[in-house]
């Protein structure tokens, strides 16, 4: 398995405390990925964009094309 990305995404709206979801993705593909990314994290102020490995990948337990989105804790 090849590498992934991983993008933050941080909703303000309001809130002191800023809401950040995670959304990990399985495709090596960056324009890919950006695309799934913004349809899960619509509506977030900022988006972060990180490559992780296949290592990572593997350890999340996640495989080619899977999508996770977790809440980040602070």
């Amino acid at each position: 398995m090849g590498t992934g990305w991983k993008f933050v995404g941080e909703f303000r709206r309001g809130r002191k405390e800023p809401l950040a979801l995670e959304c990990i993705i399985a495709i090596p593909d960056p324009e890919k990925a950006q695309a799934i990314a913004r349809d899960k994290l619509v509506g977030a102020d900022n988006i972060t964009a990180i490559e992780i490995s296949g290592k990572e990948l593997r350890a999340l337990n996640l495989r080619d094309g899977d999508v996770d989105l977790i809440p980040r804790t602070p």
